[in-house]
């Protein structure tokens, strides 16, 4: 079973999240929350293929849904590599990915229902901040937004419809969830928990110590390799080729003199001289005020406490280092040139703008003489050739890639631009090649493989980041290699070893539990060991508070972990990994101090209820619009489906 992907599904306003993970396009959308296209059960959502589920009259076919979970693991992989589709949908990926998304459907329907409309301009916005369309500048680029619809299968229309559909369930999941709180009362019973002491005993049982027996039969060999085939299966394995190109690869030029003085005079603002101000300024809706506020300053009267007097603080008075440019933008021109055209001290007469009657006094000038061309010019020089670098790569990369969209193959490319191919074995997405152990992976090949596992062979190669602005790879897949078990007699001595092992675990499993119910029913610990057929090292102490090993990132042993998830004075098992044994854990006593529970133990663990409050309050939501829009599932397509996705072929 696949944990973190049900985990991810586990809360409701996880879906938020989940959808961006199973959407079609959330590997090119990378951290933009953004899910799967949909909205009104129009266009392509309904376009051929088999109906798998409907909800309000929007029928989802199987190639929609086969996208959805094609593309779901090729992210489920960035966190479990090597997992395969089986693998996937075993794990509830198929039904939890067809539920997430009708209920966002539902959810849509609702919203749309209920007149919540998102306008174009915010959609387009969202577009231009999506880190997948901008290019080498940071900025949105259009050729990077289409060459990416085109890589992804995607319309225009189909994106918009996507972020469309995201931004509503955004607004309606939102408020729903926001400032969940449940009471201290509540929250103190879980607080005090969190104090509680638990000590016991552990007791090993290694795999070691049991007689390892006569070699297995070729029979046994046989029959333990058929019931453990997923452990000597290899994962999916591709073959790559992949060309580095970086700012080595370019003739970056030197700034020339003229080019250096033109930067110069183009950074004013940054090497030339400037002049900022501040200002006393008070903004009056009525002339009259405004004229009496200024003949009283005029003829002595502090200029704050006139302001107090009206109703306003004295920092509200205050314009502090502005600038001729940012005080016309924040005021008007007209004012902006008399306030900088006064000398220090002077207070204006009422000038009207489009906020009211402005009074102002110049209380400061600050002059910055500028900095000589000759002693920024290094400065320059550096910045201007790291522009120009960035510029030759960037030249670089659009040639590449015009010269692979005009059909030009990997090899031309690379031998145009003058790159080395380097190719790789049969590799896994670790980078690891299992039948050729001695093969090492360099720093460059994770990114290659995180793009090549992505990739079918037959499609053109792709240029990927290695490290952004500074190198880039060609990548090409030349071979794949399904996941398959590897035959028994090209394992045989692995298999050998594995089979002892597990045998001699399983005998110790015996005795392990032999000791557990002994203690169980009133024994010892040590007179249970003690009575045990072989020699076993002493029982170890065991102590803990489960606050200890409740706190992220701690490695707590799982016997340790078991001791809170069990009655006192009872044994439970602990299987250790690699057949090495088993461990006996004993519980001896539990300690809860309720005095010792804290006002901000018990603010802590409401913050914690706040966020599971927030995930009932919205799973609540869901299902009351699901009462209204219910999803209809076509359960034989779907068995359909999952056997497509799995074997490649139609049942």
């Amino acid at each position: 079973m696949i944990s973190f992907f049900r985990n991810l599904f586990a809360s409701k306003l996880g879906l938020l999240f989940a959808m961006a993970f199973v959407a079609l396009i959330a590997a090119a959308f990378a951290l933009a929350d953004i899910s799967a296209p949909g909205g009104g059960g129009t266009g392509f959502l309904s376009r051929g293929g088999t109906t798998v589920a409907t909800v309000d009259g929007v029928e989802v076919n199987d190639e929609r849904i086969a996208q959805l979970v094609t593309r779901a693991l090729q992210n489920a992989r960035e966190q479990q590599p090597g997992l395969d589709m089986a693998a996937l949908i075993e794990g509830g990926g198929l039904d939890e990915t067809i539920s997430q998304y009708m209920e966002g459907e539902a959810l849509s329907a609702f919203a749309r229902d209920y007149g919540l409309l998102i306008s174009k301009r915010l959609i387009d916005a969202t577009i231009a901040e999506i880190p997948a369309f901008q290019g080498l500048t940071g900025t949105f680029d259009e050729p990077t937004f289409r060459q990416v619809l085109a890589q992804q299968g995607l319309t225009e229309d189909e994106v918009r419809l996507d972020l469309e559909r995201q931004t509503l369930i955004s607004i309606l999941l939102g408020p729903v969830a926001a400032n969940a709180q449940v009471p201290a009362a509540i929250a103190r019973p879980y607080a005090g928990l969190l104090l509680e002491e638990r000590s016991g005993q552990v007791a090993s049982i290694p795999s070691s110590t049991v007689p390892q027996g006569n070699p297995p039969t070729t029979e046994e060999l046989q029959t333990f390799y058929d019931a453990n085939l997923q452990r000597y299966t290899l994962p999916e394995r591709r073959s790559v080729r992949y060309a580095i190109f970086s700012l080595d690869d370019v003739d970056i030029p030197t700034p020339t003199d003229e080019q250096v003085r033109e930067y110069y005079a183009a950074n004013s603002d940054t090497y030339g001289g400037s002049e900022t101000r501040t200002f006393q300024q008070i903004i009056l809706a009525d002339q009259v005020d405004a004229r009496a506020f200024y003949q009283a300053v005029d003829g002595g009267a502090d200029f704050v406490e006139q302001a107090i007097d009206r109703g306003f603080t004295a920092p509200s008075t205050q314009v502090s280092g502005v600038t001729l440019e940012s005080f016309e933008n924040s005021t008007s021109e007209e004012i902006a040139a008399a306030a900088f055209g006064a000398s220090e001290g002077t207070l204006l007469q009422p000038i009207r703008s489009g906020l009211g009657w402005h009074v102002i006094r110049i209380a400061d000038i600050v002059n910055r003489d500028a900095t000589p061309l000759g002693a920024v010019r290094p400065e320059i020089v550096r910045t201007l050739t790291e522009q120009f670098g960035n510029e030759a790569l960037a030249q670089l990369y659009l040639d590449m890639e015009n010269a692979i969209e005009d059909g030009a193959s990997f090899e031309e490319v690379a031998d145009d631009k003058g790159l080395t191919i380097v190719a790789t074995p049969l590799v896994s997405p670790n980078g690891l090649a299992p039948q050729q152990p001695d093969f090492r992976p360099t720093a460059d090949l994770a990114p290659v493989l995180e793009m090549a596992f992505t990739l079918d062979d037959d499609e053109d190669a792709v240029l990927v980041p290695v490290i952004v602005d500074e190198r880039y790879a060609m990548v090409d897949v030349t071979e794949i290699a399904r996941s398959a078990p590897q035959p028994l007699n090209t394992i045989r001595n692995f298999v050998t070893r594995d089979f002892i092992a597990d045998r001699a675990a399983r005998r110790a499993g015996a005795i392990a539990r032999e000791i557990a119910a002994k203690v169980n029913n009133g024994m010892p610990l040590s007179q249970a060991m003690a009575e045990a057929d072989i020699d076993l090292p002493p029982p170890q102490p065991a102590r803990a508070t489960r606050q200890a090993i409740s706190q992220a990132g701690v490695n707590v042993p799982e016997p340790v972990r078991l001791l809170f998830r069990m009655a006192a004075e009872t044994a439970k098992l602990v299987r250790l990994p690699r057949d090495q044994g088993w461990y006996v854990v004993v519980l001896d006593e539990i300690q809860s101090d309720p005095e010792a529970i804290t006002p901000e133990i018990v603010e802590a663990t409401r913050r914690q209820f706040a966020t599971v409050t927030a995930d009932e309050y919205a799973e609540q939501f869901i299902n009351a619009v699901l009462a209204d829009y219910p999803i209809e599932r076509n359960e034989e397509a779907i068995e359909a489906l999952a056997e497509r996705l799995v074997t490649g072929r139609s049942n």
